[in-house]
């Protein structure tokens, strides 16, 4: 499950409709915070370095890094569990207040939303 939600969450920053593609300035500063319906939440913090954070519900944390090449974006965890492979999806411009559905690679499903300053 942990890494489930280190997927979801990774993967939640690149998801939703947005204006211009290849922009991650809006995440940096802000966190994402991803809900899951069982009340659960996960929060990711993304730097502008290409390294990004996350704290899982049941607060142990992870980090890793990021590279968007302009039109997507790939996450991997700093120490990946066997056979995990990066999380790649469209680069999108975000602004805080911003919500998107997030459906992680094994399933589970969380509501994204993008929260100003470091929660």
């Amino acid at each position: 499950m942990k890494f489930a939600v280190s997927i979801c969450i990774i993967a939640c920053a690149a998801f939703a409709p947005a204006a211009i593609a290849g922009d991650m300035s809006g995440l940096y500063g802000n966190t994402i915070v991803c809900h899951y319906a069982d009340g659960k939440l996960t929060k990711v913090w993304v730097a502008a370095g290409g390294s990004y954070s996350i704290q899982r519900p049941d607060g142990s944390t992870a980090a890793g890094s990021w590279k968007d090449d302009g039109s997507n974006v790939c996450y991997m965890d700093a120490n990946p569990a066997p056979g995990m492979k990066p999380v790649c999806s469209s680069s999108q411009l975000r602004k805080v207040g911003d919500s998107w559905d997030v459906t992680d690679p094994f399933g589970g499903h969380c509501t994204a939303t993008l929260m100003a300053g470091q929660q």
